[in-house]
C-alpha cells in the first residue's frame, strides 16, 4: 500500500523542500524600478528642495538625472555621484526593458519618466534657484507618477 499524503502536508513539505516562491522576474525589475523611482524622487523632492544653495539644488538634480538615465545615458554626470549605483541600470533604461518584458504599466511609467528627465535637464540649464526648484519639484511628480503606473 502506497503512502498517502494530505494535500495541506503534502504542500508543506514541497515548501520547506524548495524554499518559498520566487519573485518573477517581471516582479524583480518592477521592485528594482521602484527603489530607483524612490532615491531620484527623495533627491528630486527633500534634497534639491532643501538645498540652501544654487549648487545643492543643481546637485540633487544631477542625482535624479543620473537616477533616470544610469551610467550609460548621455546626459549622466559622473562627477555628481549615482545614489541609484547598485540598483539598477537606470529607470529608463529598466523600464525599457520592462517594456519589452511586457510589464504591465511599463509604457505609461516610461512616458512619465522620459518627461521628468526633460524637466531635470531644463531645471539644469536654468541659472535661477528657484525656477530649477519648481522644474525639479515637477519633476519628481513625474517620477511619482511613474511609481503609481507600475503600482509601487
Amino acid at each position: 500500500m502506497g503512502l498517502v499524503l494530505p494535500v495541506r502536508t503534502f504542500v508543506v513539505i514541497c515548501w520547506l523542500v524548495l524554499g518559498a516562491p520566487r519573485l518573477s522576474a517581471a516582479q524583480d525589475l518592477t521592485s528594482q524600478i521602484a527603489t530607483e523611482l524612490k532615491t531620484a524622487t527623495f533627491h528630486a523632492t527633500e534634497l534639491a528642495q532643501r538645498a540652501t544653495t544654487f549648487a545643492g539644488v543643481q546637485l540633487h538634480t544631477h542625482h535624479a538625472l543620473n537616477c533616470l538615465e544610469g551610467p550609460n545615458g548621455a546626459d549622466f554626470f559622473a562627477e555628481a555621484a549615482n545614489p541609484c549605483s547598485g540598483q539598477g541600470s537606470g529607470i529608463i533604461p529598466d523600464l525599457q526593458t520592462a517594456i519589452a518584458r511586457h510589464v504591465p504599466g511599463a509604457e505609461k511609467a516610461l512616458q512619465q519618466a522620459t518627461i521628468a528627465q526633460t524637466l531635470a535637464k531644463e531645471a539644469l540649464a536654468s541659472k535661477d534657484m528657484n525656477e530649477a526648484r519648481s522644474l525639479v519639484l515637477v519633476s519628481a511628480r513625474h517620477l511619482q507618477a511613474a511609481s503609481l503606473v507600475l503600482g509601487k
